[in-house]
């Protein structure tokens, strides 16, 4: 009966821990979190105002409050990315932009729609590659999870990932390329 106790007080404890938090310092996946504070002080680096493109930049990090990734590799750990993924989607209720499927590569983006049609809150995006990635039977598929929260423009985000050379940059590209909300 202590046990049934103890397990029904711990058990939402160890459901509201991220996926982030559970697998941020296993060494089969690679994990990725940049803070608000990181944003700020790239937004307050001498960067030239007069370019564009650099004001582009400033506007989109001063907006994120959360960039989280998972990549791995391991066969093992896959489907948890993956059915996390799932069911974060359907508590939160995002809805799917876009899926791309190419090769054996399938790319899964989701969202939480703000009032502008451009801009969403949060965005998702799962990646699963499948088979031999490139005809290479040497690199084995791997499955990303990438989590952004704030105020995101779908325009410049891919902008960003590529700007700061992070994994999930061209599936993002994808997605700017391809959505025109």
């Amino acid at each position: 009966m202590k046990t049934t106790f103890l397990l029904l007080l711990i058990a939402p404890i160890l459901t509201a821990q991220s996926i982030f938090d559970t697998y941020q310092t296993n060494d089969r996946v690679t994990y990725v979190s940049i803070s608000p504070q990181m944003f700020s002080m790239l937004a307050k680096l001498n960067i030239n105002t007069e370019d564009p493109e650099a004001q582009e930049f400033i506007e989109l990090v001063t907006q994120i409050k959360t960039f989280k990734l998972l990549r791995t590799d391991d066969h093992d750990i896959s489907p948890t990315f993956s059915n996390w993924t799932h069911t974060y989607v359907n508590e939160n209720k995002l809805v799917e932009l876009i899926q791309v499927r190419e090769d054996e590569t399938t790319v899964y983006f989701y969202a939480s729609q703000s009032d502008q049609d451009h801009i969403v809150d949060e965005l998702v995006m799962l990646v699963q590659e499948e088979g031999e990635v490139s005809g290479n039977p040497e690199i084995a598929p791997q499955t990303v999870v990438l989590l952004i929260q704030g105020s995101i423009d779908l325009y410049r985000i891919a902008s960003l990932t590529q700007k700061l050379d992070l994994p999930a940059g061209e599936e993002l590209k994808k997605l700017k390329n391809q959505v025109r909300i």
